[in-house]
């Protein structure tokens, strides 16, 4: 339950030893993303993060944490923390000053954050001419004097100016969005400051903090984190970040640090969206692609900055620019063969959005079948509208049957009615996770109501801190034990025990029935990976053999199965890493 407690302070001898090790995967949210600092803080005090992953916003609480985390690990510097509680302290008063829009859409920004303060639908509509001034006034002025000029009258003439404005401002907003706004990937906020922006803007916020969290009075003369400082040497002291983003150029997503394709990027691009220091250091180590004059090779996991990869995460259609990369189109070039054209090869300039359009809560990251230590996953979900609600705004599921299923919303509006289709078509596969066993006793879902988090630039600082406080319960509850990682294991284990029974009796069906002979004899007539020995695609066969031997294990089948193992069930099969 939401408290009306100051949030507390932390010491650095909190954060020196904790006893325990964790992961932690952070849902994409934008200014939702004001839940995360103290819930992270609070795991911080018993558990030391070794793998941690987010979308979006919850990229930017990842860096972050993976930051103070690298301070403590590489450093022994538990303070690095505190450090972080300082930075994200200020956030409820700074939040509004962190979107900067670029010079020509500012206009239209400052009306759409008077749009969203609200303050009555007459005061909102005198302030539409101050989009575009100038246009307004030009076509008030020529709409109204042609009504002079036909003899309109007064009524006539002032009928004439707001017709004139009206069109005047529908055509420069047309102009803005159809001609201007692609020129600036399709943002109105850069990331970077902007001329008359109060303090700084996101991205030079996130690099500054991240830079003091992670190396103290070092920063000024240490270069920017980056995911090899992170790695390390050491085996067991290595700090695994990972932050989704969507590539819009193939429509799939990408884990970065780990771009998986070949690619460049232009370095005067980058600079609009990256600090100088920042570009300054990856123009230092990078090189020069073949068949791509003028670029520079996208930066290797170990290079890659962590402010680069958290703003491609970050980047909210419309709100802020896309990242731009270029990439050689084989693909293409393939597909143009197959047609009978000429197969050029041509290079194209793609862009990197948000990450939540591809996977906004990414609770798959680090799992394994088996889990070695216990991942906590925050997730970020819409208050149902419901007059008979209670005062709890945090969910996290006590027995095995609690978040079996999901929220039914009803729709009566087309706006409602497309925004979930666009929800269901992008989220679904996170959702259906969250509810498996062995999943859904690890989320904490944070409840938020209208005007709470989200899209919600405008916040009033007390409503900032107040989703503080909520991460804080999160926090206090997981550290506290909530999680009984005991009973998790129990579960994943039984999940684990049924998938592999099925598995393996479905590959000993099949391997019996012909395929395994068949492989036998296919061994000395491939046309592909033929790199493989004779006597390793003999050493292959063996192997599967034997795996299909395995289903005498799981003889005879548990009676009355169905009734007594978790539910709902899943499927183990093979899918793409990204």
């Amino acid at each position: 339950m939401e408290t009306e407690q100051p949030l507390p302070s932390y010491t650095a001898e909190l954060f020196a030893n904790p006893p325990e090790e964790c992961d932690i995967v952070l849902k994409g949210g934008v200014t939702s993303g004001l839940v995360y600092p103290y819930a992270v803080l609070e795991l911080a005090t018993r558990y030391r993060f070794r793998s941690i992953g987010g979308t979006s916003a919850g990229a930017i609480a990842a860096a972050l944490a993976a930051a103070a985390e690298y301070a403590r690990t590489h450093r022994d510097d538990p303070s690095g923390f505190v450090r972080l509680q300082k930075h994200c302290d200020k956030l409820p008063q700074m939040l509004p000053n962190l979107f900067q829009a670029r010079r020509r859409y500012r206009p239209l920004f400052a009306f759409l954050m008077r749009a969203q303060r609200g303050g009555g639908m007459l005061s909102l509509l005198l302030t539409i001419p101050a989009i575009a001034p100038l246009a307004a006034g030009a076509g008030a002025l020529v709409g109204g004097l042609l009504l002079w000029l036909l003899n309109g009258g007064i009524a006539g003439t002032v009928l004439g100016a707001l017709v004139g404005c009206i069109a005047s401002i529908a055509f420069r907003l047309i102009r803005l969005v159809r001609h201007e706004l692609p020129g600036s990937d399709f943002g109105l906020c850069p990331g970077l400051d902007q001329p008359g922006g109060q303090g700084p803007a996101l991205t030079r916020w996130l690099h500054e903090a991240l830079q003091d969290v992670a190396f103290g009075p070092d920063a000024p003369s240490t270069p920017a984190l980056s995911f090899g400082d992170l790695r390390g040497t050491a085996a067991d002291r290595q700090i695994d970040l990972r932050v989704v983003t969507t590539n819009l150029g193939m429509g799939r997503p990408h884990t970065l640090p780990v771009l998986g394709i070949t690619a460049a990027y232009s370095e005067e691009e980058w600079r609009d969206l990256f600090p100088s220091a920042v570009c300054d250091q990856m123009a230092a180590s990078a090189t020069d692609v073949a068949h791509m004059p003028g670029l520079l090779a996208f930066p290797s996991p170990d290079q890659l900055p962590v402010i680069v990869a958290a703003r491609m995460s970050l980047a909210f259609p419309l709100l802020f620019s896309a990242v731009p990369v270029h990439v050689r189109d084989f693909a293409g070039a393939e597909l143009r063969r197959a047609t009978g054209a000429q197969p050029v090869i041509e290079n194209r300039r793609i862009l990197f959005a948000d990450g939540g359009i591809s996977s906004n809560f990414p609770i798959h990251l680090f799992d394994a079948l088996l889990p070695e230590r216990p991942t906590f996953a925050l997730s970020l979900d819409d208050l149902p509208g419901d007059d008979a609600l209670g005062p709890e705004r945090v969910f996290i599921p006590s027995t095995a049957r609690h978040g079996f299923g999901l929220p039914s919303g009803e729709v009566h509006s087309v706006s409602a009615f497309l925004g979930a289709a666009l929800i269901a078509a992008k989220d679904w596969q996170d959702q259906l996770l969250s509810t498996m066993p062995g999943q859904r006793e690890r989320i904490a879902r944070v409840l938020l109501g209208p005007g709470e988090g989200g899209f919600n630039l405008t916040m009033s600082p007390e409503l900032a801190r107040s989703l503080m406080q909520r991460g804080l319960e999160v926090g206090r509850r997981f550290a506290g034990g909530e999680l009984n990682f005991d009973e998790h294991r129990w579960r994943r284990s039984l999940v684990a025990y049924e998938q592999l029974e099925r598995t393996v009796a479905e590959f000993h069906r099949t391997w019996m029935h012909g395929f395994g002979a068949w492989l036998a004899s296919y061994l000395t007539q491939v046309d592909s990976y033929k790199r493989l020995s004779r006597a390793e695609r003999h050493e292959i066969h063996k192997r599967l053999d034997a795996v299909a031997a395995l289903h005498q294990n799981f003889e005879p089948p548990i009676a009355d199965q169905t009734g007594k193992l978790p539910r709902p069930t899943g499927v183990l099969r093979v899918n793409p890493r990204y």
